[in-house]
């Protein structure tokens, strides 16, 4: 809310570690002998031998390194491939969070540190089926928090559903997140160019030891679903736009978050020109606590929802090379499936402290229209006020504006390509805020755990059935499309079938309750907003 900490603003459209028994500053890593592991879940790489430990009929394989730790003289820079190690390396480290201060309302953490300073990081934890000589579909997800929170060892995100159900391996990655991973630092170091984007290349390395080793774990490298939520959708988004992302993944879902809200070289340029920091060599020799104090003092100057948007991928140039929507209407992604959606309730998330919280949200969309569409802005603002409050009329043009319809054009401009699925949640908890963000995560996982979503707990309790099968229809749409490219060529429980989006049409999925099609809604408002493009964004 904005009201309070910085914490709970900066989540977006939102411990002490147990380290492996690793020795990481090596020259080759070493691990200890998995002993007392069962045989069935130990599998060899090209890198060495991992053990992780039974789940039922699934392997779990925690806290396994991608890359170099981004350490000493990595610190800052692009992530190195991680060394071979030797032995074998005891995959039960589910508890590394990349360091940020604990955002106490939004995050379901492993452990109740109030901050977290271990920068060696860049792991990985893998569901998958007990080995039975299949190859099966890949899910790769990456986790959201406004580039500054949130870690793939959130039990919410917790991959045995999907694995189990969907017959399927899912990946869960960390990448370096604030200052450590987004900060633009080639203006105070040319050598440094680029360092911010190094969150996104975290992310491609990750999905690069994905396609070399996830065989290893009964994986198919060929059928890989790059899955993101908020900022994970950002970047997941902003990769449609490198050099071809399909030798990175087939699919792509894409949950609250488009290529709208990747950074564009203006936005990047006046961010990087703020920082507070005098050399790249004064900020490597702070300690990470430090930083995060550092961290914290630039976000001074982006108050509100603002902060949530402060890091994050941008167009570049060179790694992202132009802004999303127009590399994907040229077909630079027409390799790739994409089902992509939005809340219905997307900005309430940074409300829900209070109808003052709400209020405050509901006044910053001004401060982020489209200046160049000023001359239409008193129309659109008009037509959202009819049958509104006020403060719901602010807040529905807001998410429509940040989230709703960047997703519809960007469902437009692949649908050129390849098949495309729209969808729009519409759940709410009856004593909550509305169909927030982030209120699809605990249904898409089928973890139902609601963290950060106000009365999920308690709806839980008193609708149970309910709940629990709309989250089996939803693992179900999303693993069917994983695994074929259609959310509804499999379909394992009972659900209606998903049209893929055509503009004839418009088919957009409502997950709710009784999940329906519907054609178009709310097009009246959509069409507000034709003409406009919907590139990198660029606040005022």
């Amino acid at each position: 809310m904005l009201t309070r900490t910085p914490a709970r603003l900066t989540r977006v459209m939102a411990m002490a570690a147990v380290p492996l028994l690793l020795a990481s500053c090596a020259a080759t890593q070493s691990a200890t002998a998995a002993a007392a592991k069962p045989a069935a879940c130990t599998t060899r790489t090209s890198l060495g031998a991992v053990a992780g430990t039974a789940d039922g009929d699934l392997c779990a394989y925690r806290g396994i390194p991608y890359a170099q730790s981004p350490t000493g003289a990595n610190r800052f820079r692009p992530p190195k491939p991680v060394k071979p190690w030797k032995g074998t390396l005891a995959a039960t480290d589910g508890r590394r969070v990349c360091p940020q201060e604990r955002d106490e309302l939004s995050e379901d953490y492993p452990d109740k540190s109030k901050t977290y300073l271990n920068e060696d990081c860049l792991r990985l934890n893998v569901w998958s089926p007990k080995p039975d000589g299949k190859r099966h579909p890949v899910i790769v997800f990456i986790h959201g928090g406004a580039a500054r929170f949130g870690t793939a060892n959130e039990p919410r995100y917790d991959g045995a559903k999907l694995a189990g159900h969907g017959d399927a391996v899912v990946v869960s990655i960390n990448y370096r997140l604030g200052v450590f991973g987004w900060s633009e630092l080639g203006g105070l170091d040319p050598s440094y160019r680029g360092s911010g984007n190094n969150g996104l290349r975290d992310q491609m390395t990750a999905l690069t030891w994905v396609r070399d080793h996830i065989a290893n774990f009964g994986g198919d490298p060929r059928d890989v679903t790059a899955m993101g939520e908020s900022e994970g959708a950002f970047s997941i988004s902003a990769m449609l736009a490198t050099a071809h992302p399909e030798r990175l993944f087939r699919r792509a879902i894409l949950e609250s978050g488009s290529g709208y809200l990747v950074h564009s070289p203006a936005y990047e340029k006046r961010i990087a020109a703020g920082f507070p920091a005098h050399s790249v060599a004064e900020m490597r020799r702070m300690s990470t606590a430090d930083l995060l104090k550092l961290q914290d003092k630039a976000l001074q100057a982006a108050p509100g929802v603002g902060a949530a948007l402060y890091f994050g991928p941008y167009v570049d140039g060179k790694l992202v090379r132009h802004s999303v929507i127009d590399s994907v209407r040229r077909g630079n992604a027409r390799g790739i499936d994409v089902l992509i959606g939005t809340n219905k309730d997307e900005l309430n998330f940074f409300g829900q402290g209070s109808p003052q919280a709400l209020d405050a949200v509901s006044k910053q969309a001004d401060d982020f229209f489209p200046k160049e569409l000023e001359s239409r802005h008193a129309k659109i603002s008009a037509a959202y006020h009819r049958g509104r409050s006020a403060r719901d009329a602010g807040l529905a043009q807001f998410t429509d504006q940040g989230m709703r319809i960047p997703a519809i054009r960007l469902a437009e401009a692949q649908n050129r390509w390849r098949p495309t699925y729209l969808y729009q949640f519409n759940w709410s908890a009856p004593k909550g805020y509305g169909a927030v963000h982030t209120a699809e995560l605990p249904f898409v996982f089928g973890s139902l755990r609601f963290t950060g979503i106000l009365g999920g707990d308690e709806a839980l309790k008193t609708d149970r059935a309910r709940i629990t099968r709309l989250s089996n229809q939803m693992v179900d749409a999303w693993t069917s499309f994983a695994r074929t490219g259609d959310p509804s060529a499999r379909r394992l429980v009972s659900r209606p079938a998903w049209p893929s989006y055509r503009p004839a049409q418009r088919s957009t999925m409502i997950w709710d309750l009784h999940p329906r099609v519907a054609n178009d809604p709310r097009g009246a408002e959509r069409r507000l907003w034709n003409g406009y493009p919907f590139v990198a964004i660029d606040p005022r």
